[in-house]
């Protein structure tokens, strides 16, 4: 049987979409097979590099809580008029205020807390996160910042070793510096460590030394709450502090709370119950650094610290140091720091501040210590010379200090900066200018807003008398003419006043703006004001309008005397004994005429001589200044001047309380510091190159008196810079055709409802009186003859305003003096 031949069979051809899928495997795995070879290769280069390099550094890397020894000191220094060259006032060292406290002493409630918010799988990985350290990575390839991806482990390394380069290297060893100090140490022993080494702010190294600081107790005392809310500052010790920005602190807090709640550590009542808690923030005895001083002193001055706190600030700021930096860089930098101190004005400072009979009598009736801060600007320079943080013996160091620190509402004493000296630099009024005492407004519940500390209004009067009697009508209508927005930016643009908001959210969710008549006017800001920027901004009157801001050192140097901060363009050379020279001067500007500063001081000065501040008189020497009260008489402040200082001293309780003193106690200190600061000086009064004239004019109306001025007791005698003096008569007072003096002038609105005293506002004429032939003795008078002579018409028949006939709104009772007048009258006044 023959063979069947059959046919060969072939392949179905390609098409082009096969073709393109085939060349595209052959591509990708081209691609696939090189990255692998890449990353091997790359892998091998790091593991080259990581065992060549880095192991080496982690080997020999010596990680353990004891810290090293201070490698330089720094230094403080201050100007000896009497050497002439520069001495050591205070010298730094980096000991650390540390008090160690074992885990078993620790709240298992903090290291919960701490976990939840810095490494929630701490018990679980090897010393690090690699998903944290993923999330880094991201971050530097897409050019951002590096940053995140530290574990509780990390951090304590970073701590302990000092290294906080944010570079790829730093972090490369940083990891393995990790994984390495958690094979040789348990996870107890970690978070021990890391809890007595981190910075909690004001000095204060490891949670035994902030607990006390903050809360006044040991660490196993601490509830659930201070747990989060201590461990909510170590993020940024500044910005969390619970004393200082508790808005700040309680944001953090119930953030931590909230981890802990979804991590599970604590309930849902818990985590409830601990946000509602109240945190009782108070600052014990042993608190802020305890470094050997290199001086007689167990502590350092006020004046030290407020220096070192100026200068971790701005290197802060000028370097974007982290506080923890700055603060290390003080203390082990071998920084040379030249301060503005002058030891004479200090110690008369600190003869009054720490004498504690100075302030014994001002306890108040719940048995609160009075306290008080003050703060002395040089006029000559603007530098911050002295000041005191506080009444008694100082108990620490780097603690909370009440001339730099404490913001307190100035009452009174913001009207000069706030209101007069930017209206009359405006060209808004005068001191002789004419403005009515009575109230500006009328709140929904009808009563009358503002109302003067005396509780009654007086009518027509200038601005040289309502800033002598601190009256709180004129300086809201002068607001008024000012304008919010331009008292605002006078305030924060010329005289460096940083505290003011307007848009500021509390902690219950109420929004404040101190873009009102109540903060401008009367000085119930949301914030308040430091002595610190009060005593310069007030530095401007007697300089003449120039204002510097407040400054404590003139230039800072590394230890290789390199200028590394300079207040200004000063600058420093050292001659071959290492001695200092300093040239320069701080950056100012001119922020008010000298025209404005003529008649403020001038009405500054009648404020002690014959106003609310005449318990600051001093003996032998021009004084000026003002007072400041705010709602119920919490806060008590006078900021003054004399031709060579100006000094701000706020006296006030921790817990708000009345101070319950017939003189304003911060009067009284200021008088005592600046009467010793001024002996043997010579009085040259606040010079002025002005032309200027006197003329009498009417407190009515401004204008030129006449002699309807003189008979209502208006005329008064005023100094004027040349131009400003008034050229027309005053057309208020008059008198009618019977010879009467009359006051023109009508009233509407709320000015109409207010009961005033002590305007005149009509006076009758006396008849005058006939001659008549001489009588006979026995010869009586007859009721004709009475009348036509009119001898029984008093001499001056006056009626004032408030004796005069009235229609029925002006017969209201008088309003009730109420410093917190609801309506849409902001809540705080000032009631001096």
């Amino acid at each position: 049987m023959a063979k069947t031949k059959q046919k060969k069979q072939h392949a179905p051809a390609k098409t082009p979409a096969g073709r393109f899928f085939q060349r595209l495997g052959v591509i990708l795995g081209t691609l696939l097979l090189i990255c692998v070879t890449t990353c091997a290769i790359l892998a091998c280069y790091g593991a080259i590099y990581v065992q060549n390099v880095i192991m080496p550094e982690v080997e020999k890397s010596s990680i353990n809580m004891v810290t090293s020894e201070t490698d330089l000191s720094s230094a403080i220094y201050y100007y000896d008029h009497s050497s002439g060259s520069y001495a050591a006032a205070q010298t730094l060292y980096a000991s650390e205020n540390r008090v160690w406290v074992s885990l078993e002493d620790i709240p298992q409630n903090l290291i919960d807390a701490t976990v939840s918010i810095e490494d929630k799988r701490f018990w679980t990985h090897k010393g690090v996160d690699w998903r944290r350290t993923a999330a880094a990575v991201k971050y530097m390839f897409t050019g951002q910042r590096i940053q995140g991806g530290s574990t509780i482990t990390q951090q304590l390394i970073k701590n302990l070793t000092g290294n906080d380069e944010t570079t790829v290297r730093r972090k490369v060893l940083e990891i393995f510096e990790a994984l390495e100090f958690d094979r040789n140490h348990t996870k107890e022993e970690t978070i021990e460590w890391y809890l007595n080494a981190i910075y909690l702010g004001h000095g204060c190294y490891g949670v035994s030394t902030a607990t006390e600081k903050y809360f006044g107790k040991q660490v196993s005392e601490l509830t659930l709450a201070e747990c989060a809310s201590l461990i909510s500052i170590t993020n940024n010790p500044s910005k969390y502090d619970p004393y200082s920005q508790p808005d700040n602190n309680l944001q953090r807090r119930n953030l931590v709370l909230d981890l802990m709640c979804e991590q599970g550590y604590i309930s849902e009542s818990q985590r409830d119950s601990a946000k509602a808690e109240k945190l009782n923030c108070v600052y014990g005895s042993d608190t802020g650094n305890s470094e050997t001083l290199g001086s007689d002193s167990e502590y350092y001055s006020w004046y030290t610290d407020a220096v070192i706190e100026q200068v971790i600030a701005d290197l802060e700021d000028q370097y974007g140091y982290d506080e923890t930096t700055a603060t290390n860089l003080i203390y082990s930098g071998g920084l040379q720091i030249f301060s503005c101190l002058n030891p004479d004005v200090q110690k008369q400072v600190d003869a009054v501040y720490t004498d504690s009979a100075n302030f014994a009598q001002y306890a108040s009736r719940r048995g609160q210590a009075l306290r008080s801060g003050i703060t002395v600007v040089d006029n000559a320079t603007g530098a911050v010379v002295a000041l005191a943080g506080g009444a008694g013996e100082k108990v620490g160091n780097r603690i909370w200090n009440c001339a730099t620190d404490t913001l307190r509402p100035p009452g009174s004493s913001i009207k000069p900066i706030g209101v007069y000296a930017p209206a009359i630099e405006e060209d808004l009024v005068l001191p002789s200018s004419a403005e009515d005492d009575t109230p500006f407004m009328e709140n929904s519940d009808g009563t009358l807003w503002p109302v003067n500390s005396e509780g009654y209004y007086s009518g027509l009067t200038d601005v040289d008398h309502a800033v002598t009697e601190s009256l709180n009508t004129v300086a809201v209508k002068v607001l008024d003419t000012l304008g919010l927005q331009n008292s605002y930016n006078y305030l924060t643009e010329k005289f460096g006043i940083s505290t003011l908001v307007t848009n500021y959210e509390t902690s219950t969710g109420a929004v404040k703006s101190d873009l009102n008549y109540a903060p401008l006017a009367l000085g119930g800001l949301t914030k308040g004001i430091s002595t610190l920027e009060m005593a310069s901004a007030y530095a401007a009157f007697p300089r003449n309008g120039v204002y510097t801001h407040p400054y404590l050192y003139t230039v800072v140097t590394d230890s290789n005397g390199k200028v590394i901060l300079s207040n200004g363009d000063y600058d420093v050379a050292f001659d071959d004994n290492k001695q200092a020279t300093i040239t320069g001067q701080a950056s100012s500007k001119t922020i008010l005429s000298e025209r404005t500063t003529f008649y403020m001081n001038s009405m500054l000065q009648n404020v002690v001589t014959s106003g609310t501040g005449t318990s600051a008189r001093l003996s032998g020497m021009t004084a000026a200044g003002k007072t400041g009260t705010t709602t119920d008489d919490y806060d008590r402040w006078f900021v003054g001047y004399t031709p060579y200082y100006t000094a701000a001293v706020w006296t006030g309780y921790d817990s708000q309380e009345t101070i319950n003193a017939a003189v304003n106690p911060a009067c009284v200190l200021w008088q005592k510091v600046m009467s010793s600061v001024s002996q043997g000086a010579e009085d040259t009064g606040f010079q002025s190159t002005l032309q200027t004239v006197q003329c009498s004019y009417c407190s009515s109306s401004g204008k030129l008196a006449t002699a309807a001025c003189r008979a209502a007791g208006c005329a008064k005698t005023g100094t004027f810079v040349v131009g400003d003096e008034p050229t027309t008569y005053c057309d208020r007072h008059y008198y009618d055709s019977k010879g009467n003096m009359i006051l023109n002038y009508s009233r509407t609105g709320a000015a109409a409802k207010a009961r005033i005293s002590g305007e005149v506002s009509f006076i009758r004429k006396k008849p005058v009186k006939k001659k008549e032939p001489p009588k006979k003795a026995d010869t009586e008078k007859t009721d004709e003859e009475t009348a036509e002579t009119g001898e029984e018409a008093t001499d001056h028949e006056e009626q004032t305003e408030e004796d005069s006939p009235k229609d029925d709104e002006q017969q209201d009772e008088k309003p009730k003096d109420e410093t917190e007048t609801g309506g849409d009258t902001p809540e705080t006044e000032e009631t001096e």
